[in-house]
């Protein structure tokens, strides 16, 4: 049985795990929760520059939201590509603190892309972030497991969702497999530190 021995405010987790930016950027921008920069490979320049720009989210976040917008109008009927923008823009507004326009974009992305682990991925970040881990939960838990390299990002977003729900077994055990995909992950090991097992 796993007990939180403090379970932090969304205030401090957050700032913790921001200091830890610089170990989620493989190969994209992700905290706290991990995500992917959506590219499309061979698209127009247009799109290529809104994945270059969530890449680099918090910095100049308010082009980087005007490129991704042309990108999405760029995208006509392209679906992947539209996806792979509206997620993209979905981080960028996430940075700038607009978590609403982020969630509707996600909305918008999954309705085109519902089952791509990526989109899942940073949605549930999204979703995370905007005070719906429930949402985040049931996203991932239907979505596709990402490749076997960025599974830990998969595995450390229901840790957070759990921890958030006060499911703390659940998000335990996720953390357990967050590690054993990714070990060291700085950001899983400092939410571990939070959790004791009875009897230990």
């Amino acid at each position: 049985m796993m007990t939180s021995t403090a379970y932090a405010s969304r205030a401090r987790r957050t700032a913790l795990l921001g200091g830890l930016l610089a170990l989620l950027v493989l190969p994209a921008m992700a905290s706290p929760a991990g995500t992917y920069v959506r590219t499309i490979e061979g698209e127009a320049p247009v799109s290529e520059r809104c994945a270059e720009a969530a890449a680099h989210a918090g910095r100049h976040t308010a082009s980087g939201i005007a490129v991704c917008t042309a990108a999405i109008w760029d995208a006509g009927r392209r679906t992947k590509t539209k996806a792979a923008s509206l997620t993209n823009r979905a981080l960028l507004y996430r940075s700038a603190g607009d978590v609403e326009s982020a969630v509707d974009d996600c909305r918008r992305a999954l309705a085109l892309v519902p089952d791509h682990p990526g989109t899942a991925v940073t949605c549930s970040a999204v979703y995370i972030n905007s005070g719906a881990p429930r949402a985040a939960v049931d996203l991932l838990e239907n979505a596709p497991l990402p490749a076997p390299g960025l599974q830990y990002r998969y595995y450390h977003n229901l840790a957070l969702a759990h921890h958030d729900l006060g499911e703390y077994a659940l998000a335990y055990d996720y953390l357990e497999k967050t590690l054993a995909a990714k070990p060291g992950f700085a950001p899983a090991v400092e939410l571990k530190k939070q959790y004791r097992v009875a009897g230990e």
